[in-house]
């Protein structure tokens, strides 16, 4: 096969174990250091004091003999050398990696030269077949340019086989080439495995080419017509297995993972790979995940490892792939189907009330969870989250006794998958009530101050009289009730959580403004109420003229309007009262005077 090589943007390499491969059978050339950097340290450079902008190379013999080397430097591509150029060469070496760290001594220095000119000759003695050669190019101007490499004269020759990569995959075939100029004979032979180093005769094949479908060693040695070896190539074949996406992939099934029981969730695709390599070792395949057969096959938008799916059941594209090499591509694909399952819904609130010390006037049952769920289909597991170890009951339902944060986690039998919702249960409980008139008697304003306590998270509204219920937030326990008429109030507060209501009694001590005696049983009569208790209170009844019409017992029905048995006419009557403000002892009597009207 023969070398076709032109300009290499890549050079040579900078460290010796980075050497690039080249032949010299036809002019190799590339861009030349200039960056400045110098040889590392460890070789004997011989002749070179000085190593600026190095570059390595190596080359394996191809045909056993002399090979005279011709190197160059010019500033220009093809140009005249004009840029002084220095080598070395170290050799013969079986292979080059382990030469880099040993053997670049003094002792196996093949040619060098230091001398001031574009131009340089460097000669390989007695080079024999597969043996490796090590070249070190050095610009010492640090000019930017370019330098050449090519075979002058010589009757050995390179091999040009290792600047090319024989690797497909298996199952794969392709042709190797040794078409040589001149040659009109060829002759193939394949590794001994028996007795590594040799090899055999491929019989009957005496062409340029050879077709070859298995991974060995294989050279070609290229004749003239007078049966003259013209060159001679080796190659390495590499088939790599191209792995099988495995049949018994099981789907994905996860549940669902995310704030919102909807069916997408967050898959941790890498989960799988184990699985699908089926026993690969994965430092040498790769396992990627796509969208779609296309992006697969031209490995493009990747699925990132962790997946967030769009719809609750999707199938995904898998690459399984040979990763040891990056010349060939060797894969399969096949499909993975994904699904999430949703958590069990648990229909619980997340906080409930539970009544304490009740006084049986609550309007709720018992507090009893229910999840809602059927106890063939789940389990339950209920805690109390500061005892987390004491499972309480293993039911679909739960009674608290107490008030505190009660977990509940729900197990799916069909699907596995778990939810857990916490529940605060806060006491509560009817009230104590005590209600105050914290006005004086005969007040333009009568007020009723209320004060409600009770248990745990009790909060109470308030009614009077059975009216309409009221509360006075932020102060939940207490109400304040203003322009309150005369006469005896029901004062009634309850837990608006509905554990219960209680209840206060509230004498409000006022007359009334008119009264109409005629006998329907409305208003028939006058009287101070709120004087109950008040067995010494002194009430008289005046005509406007200070005539004494009545003396009134403060716990008698009242006056009927009537003087010495005749009925008196429609006007304006006064009274006087001594009494004692509600809740004051006996002798700290007041006294007070106003008046009313009589309508006939």
């Amino acid at each position: 096969m023969a070398c076709h090589l032109g300009f290499s943007q890549l050079g040579g390499a900078n460290i010796c174990e980075e050497a690039e491969p080249i032949c010299s059978s036809a002019e190799f050339s590339f861009a030349n250091t200039s960056d400045g950097t110098s040889a590392e340290v460890g070789p004997d450079y011989g002749c070179l004091l000085t190593q600026p902008n190095p570059a390595w190379f190596f080359l394996q013999i191809g045909l056993s003999g002399n090979i005279n080397l011709i190197i160059e430097q010019s500033t220009e591509l093809g140009g005249s050398p004009n840029i002084d150029v220095d080598f070395i060469i170290y050799g013969p070496f079986t292979n080059t990696s382990e030469a880099c760290n040993t053997s670049l001594t003094a002792a196996n220095t093949v040619d060098c030269s230091y001398s001031p000119n574009g131009i340089e000759t460097a000669d390989i003695i007695n080079a024999t077949t597969g043996e490796y050669y090590l070249l070190l190019v050095t610009n010492f101007s640090g000019q930017a340019g370019f330098i050449s490499i090519g075979q002058l004269n010589g009757e050995g020759s390179t091999n040009c086989a290792i600047l090319e990569d024989f690797t497909a995959c298996q199952g794969d075939s392709f042709t190797l080439d040794a078409t040589t100029p001149s040659a009109t004979d060829y002759m193939w032979y394949v590794e001994d495995l028996s007795n590594p180093g040799d090899y055999l005769l491929i019989p009957g094949e005496n062409s340029a080419f050879y077709n070859v479908d298995n991974s060995y060693l294989y050279r070609a040695e290229a004749y003239n017509t007078d049966g003259d070896l013209l060159q001679l190539y080796d190659f390495t074949v590499d088939f790599l297995d191209t792995p099988t996406y495995p049949s018994n992939v099981t789907p994905f099934i996860i549940c669902d993972n995310l704030d919102v029981n909807d069916g997408l969730a967050e898959f941790d695709l890498g989960t799988k790979t184990s699985e699908i390599l089926d026993g690969l070792d994965p430092d040498l395949y790769s396992v990627t995940f796509y969208q779609n057969e296309m992006d697969a096959i031209a490995e493009e938008n990747m699925l990132p490892n962790l997946y967030l799916n769009s719809t609750n059941s999707e199938v995904l594209y898998v690459r399984i792939e040979n990763a040891t090499s990056t010349i060939v591509n060797c894969f399969d694909i096949g499909t993975l189907n994904i699904e999430v399952n949703l958590l069990p819904e648990i229909n619980l609130n997340e906080t409930y009330y539970l009544c304490v010390n009740t006084n049986g006037s609550e309007v709720v049952n018992s507090l009893i969870l229910d999840t809602g769920l059927n106890d063939l289909n789940y389990n339950f597991e209920w805690i109390e989250t500061s005892h987390p170890l004491d499972v309480l009951s293993t039911q679909s339902v739960f009674e608290p006794t107490q008030g505190g944060v009660y977990s509940v986690m729900v197990t799916s039998l069909s699907t596995g998958c778990t939810n857990t919702k916490d529940i605060l249960v806060l006491e509560s409980s009817p009230p104590n009530v005590v209600a105050t008139v914290t006005t004086e008697a005969f007040a333009n304003n009568h007020i009723i101050e209320v004060t409600a306590t009770g248990d745990g998270a009790a909060i109470f509204e308030f009614s009077i009289n059975h009216g309409p219920w009221m509360s006075n937030e932020p102060n939940s326990n207490t109400y304040t009730f203003s322009n309150v008429a005369f006469g005896e109030h029901l004062i009634q507060a309850r837990d608006i959580n509905g554990c219960g209501i209680a209840s206060d009694s509230v004498l409000v001590m006022d007359y009334p403004l008119f009264f109409t005696p005629n006998n329907d049983g409305y208003n028939d009569t006058w009287k101070i109420f709120g004087l109950e208790n008040q067995f010494d209170a002194k009430i008289f009844i005046y005509d406007r003229y200070g005539k004494l019409l009545k003396q009134l017992s403060p716990t008698g029905p009242g006056w009927d309007g009537t003087y010495n048995g005749e009925l008196l006419p429609s006007s304006d009557y006064w009274f006087t009262i001594d009494y004692r403000e509600l809740g004051e002892s006996e002798g700290s009597q007041k006294a007070y005077k106003a008046h009313f009207t009589l309508k006939r």
